[in-house]
């Protein structure tokens, strides 16, 4: 039973092949008109070559020509011939009347297919004028003017004028034009092995054309409604070099046009050998179950995330978002293939797209941007750039590297975070870091603190860290609190004596005590070199805290600030020349309050000015030293230039301020700097000298 029904469906699809299909049918028409007239052929008169002309034209028609066209070109190719024979034939027309409604039928359907033609711009929008009036006029043509109809009239104007329907001829003639409408040209086809009865179930479409190396574009098939985004299809290419080779592939999009369903279909690997049962030219869907989950785990459609498109550049790729479960974000981290090397990028924007197809339609699409971070060198800790950029419509894919093993890190190296959903870590070299200065940027709770803690109790290893916390919230923080580096008593004594000093500076100048203002400045700078000499000197404690019992931004607590970064800057330069140099990072907490912008002061300017002119002379000359900062702040709007300019490595996290963007433009480029606004709680922007990675890039710091 089952074999018949094999037979039966192979039977089947061999009369469905059109070329079978168009010789059977001469075959039954040849034989009836053996049967009815005696002759194989029928007679030459004028009547019986138009009569028998359009019934052939309509079987050529359905069956080669409209399958493939529809156009205004191919309207006029089926009425000029038409308006030439019935010019030579007017004469031995029967009635004049029908002939001139015939003539200028034609006429007029060659006239607006040309005017269709004429009047289409693609300069234009498709809502000019001349563009809709072109787009009517090819809508007339092409339903009033196609073979099928023009040659069907020509065949029933023919019959029932000069033969009638009054003999069993005539009407087995109608029937058979009646079979030749009722055949539907999208469900024949032009393959004769009946072993492709299986696959040509599965037949979706046919390959178009080809947009790039690995995009296609396929017009689907009427009858194929279930077709979307991610089925896996397969396909023989007739323009490849090797005829034994088909490719696999997914469905990247459908939209309408004209309306009519179209796709793009993406190569996903390389072309594979087999499948001869393969129809050329024709894309097949993949449904077995087993084989969809093996190919589709085999080419990554879980991770696939969209293609190369143009704009893109060597250092920054754009590319069209689709992806099978929407769950992209800024910051991950993507690779493609650019021949055997392995790129990585990171995603830092997406922006809503409107594509305008003709006939009005519209298909929406998500373009997004990331940079290259290149290749990742195990050795370094870090990705190397490559300096070329990838072809238009590489599959891109979710990176996934835990394949990739990364050694362990041990001071001086620090592991600030690893990039987001990714085993590789962002390692920052803290010798660097400090020397050259180190920048933590961002708004209150994005994070700034916590990794300050973490790079201190580090660097307390071999570095004698001093935290500058006027607030003192940051310093109660650390475990254990660090102890003041002056005590509480001599800060009440050197408090004491500038406030005396002011106020005797503060007078005229005839009555001002210039020595007895000389003599407790210099005890003023003999207490505070002790107190820095005596925490340098200390085996047991590598860390203090340097502060004011009250915050104010005042005449005194800038020179008490100012007594104590000199001395720590002469101190320093002094050792170094007798071979004593230490390690000695500064951390600036909140900035601002320390070393503020000049117009954000409100002491006076000359004071202000004084102090951060003090401590950007050691940010400046501090390396020769061993002295280096850490500064944190949250806008850099309220933070000398002076000092932020010094910094060569930053760690920058969420912002909204302009000033803070265009500050920050010079350290990570326009690009990143787009990205802060909208970054999460613990992720950062990192970029500079200190860190591994050769370009910024944005890292996750949460800890388990």
């Amino acid at each position: 039973m089952e074999s018949n029904k094999t037979l039966l469906s192979r039977v089947k699809y061999l009369i469905q092949n059109r070329f079978i299909l168009f010789i059977l049918l001469m075959i039954v028409f040849v034989l009836s008109s053996f049967f009815f007239s005696g002759t194989w052929l029928p007679s030459t008169e004028t009547k019986d070559l138009w009569f028998y002309s359009g019934l052939f034209m309509v079987l050529f028609s359905i069956l080669f020509i409209e399958p493939y066209y529809t156009s205004p070109k191919n309207v006029i190719a089926n009425v000029v011939p038409l308006l030439l024979v019935f010019l030579s034939i007017k004469s031995s027309f029967i009635n004049g009347v029908h002939w001139w409604i015939m003539v200028l039928a034609f006429l007029a359907l060659l006239v607006f297919s040309i005017v269709a033609m004429c009047l289409n711009d693609k300069q234009l929008s498709e809502d000019h004028l001349k563009n809709r009036v072109s787009a009517f006029l090819k809508k007339v043509v092409v339903t009033f003017g196609t073979g099928k109809l023009l040659y069907s009239i020509v065949f029933v104007y023919f019959l029932l004028t000069y033969y009638s329907i009054q003999d069993f001829y005539t009407v087995f003639l109608f029937l058979f034009w009646l079979i030749i409408l009722a055949i539907d040209p999208k469900k024949i086809h032009n393959n004769f092995l009946p072993m492709v009865l299986k696959e040509s179930r599965n037949q979706i479409g046919e390959i178009f054309s080809v947009q790039s190396k690995k995009m296609f574009l396929a017009k689907l098939f009427e009858d194929r409604k279930s077709i979307k985004r991610f089925d896996i299809v397969k396909f023989h290419y007739s323009m490849q070099d090797n005829d034994d080779l088909f490719i696999i592939g997914i469905v990247f999009d459908t939209y309408l046009l004209n309306q009519e369903k179209w796709a793009k279909v993406l190569q996903l690997m390389r072309p594979r050998r087999g499948e001869e049962s393969l129809e050329k030219n024709v894309v097949y869907k993949i449904t077995e179950e087993r084989e969809v989950e093996e190919v589709g785990k085999e080419i990554g459609i879980d991770e696939f995330v969209g293609v190369v498109v143009d704009g893109s550049t060597i250092g920054k790729i754009k590319f069209e978002y689709s992806k099978k479960k929407d769950d992209l974000q800024e910051g991950d981290l993507l690779e493609l293939n650019i021949g055997t090397r392995r790129l990585f990028y990171q995603v830092i924007t997406g922006v809503t797209e409107k594509e305008r197809l003709e006939a009005r339609n519209e298909t929406g699409f998500i373009e997004s941007e990331a940079i290259q971070l290149g290749e990742w060198d195990v050795d370094q800790l870090s990705f190397q750039k490559f300096g070329w950029v990838p072809s238009i419509n590489t599959p891109i894919f979710i990176a996934n590297t835990f394949d990739i093993e990364v050694p362990d890190i041990n001071y001086p190296l620090f592991t600030v975070g690893i990039i987001p959903g990714t085993s590789l870590p962002s390692v920052l070299n803290l010798d660097d870091a400090i020397s050259h200065h180190l920048a933590l940027l961002g708004v209150t709770g994005a994070g700034k603190s916590f990794i300050a803690r973490e790079i201190i109790d580090d660097l307390v290893t071999d570095t004698k860290v001093i935290c500058v916390d006027f607030n003192k919230e940051f310093v109660t923080s650390l475990t254990p609190p660090p102890p003041n580096i002056i005590d509480d008593s001599t800060a009440d004594e050197i408090s004491t004596r500038i406030d005396w000093i002011n106020k005797e500076m503060g007078e005229f100048l005839n009555n001002r005590k210039v020595d007895e203002i000389k003599r407790k400045q210099n005890e003023i700078e003999i207490r505070v070199r002790n107190e820095i000499e005596a925490f340098l000197d200390d085996k047991t404690n590598n860390i203090s805290v340097f502060e004011l019992p009250d915050v104010s931004n005042t005449l005194g607590i800038f020179d008490y600030t100012k007594y104590f970064f000199r001395g720590l800057f002469e101190i320093a330069k002094e050792r170094q020349l007798t071979g004593q140099t230490a390690k000695i990072c500064v951390v600036l907490e909140e900035a601002h309050t320390i070393i503020p912008e000049w117009n954000f002061s409100g002491s006076g300017d000359k004071v202000s000015q004084g102090l951060v002119n003090s401590i950007g002379q050691i940010t400046l000359q501090g390396r020769k030293y061993g002295i280096g900062f850490l500064v944190i702040a949250q806008r850099t709007a309220n933070v000398s230039k002076t000092v932020l300019t010094q910094c060569n490595t930053v760690i920058c996290f969420q912002a909204f301020d302009q000033t803070s963007f265009n500050f920050l433009s010079n350290y990570i480029g326009g690009d990143m700097v787009r990205t802060l606004p909208d970054l999460k709680q613990f992720h950062a922007v990192v970029a500079g000298k200190a860190i591994s990675s050769n370009t910024p890039m944005i890292v996750d710091l949460t800890r388990d």
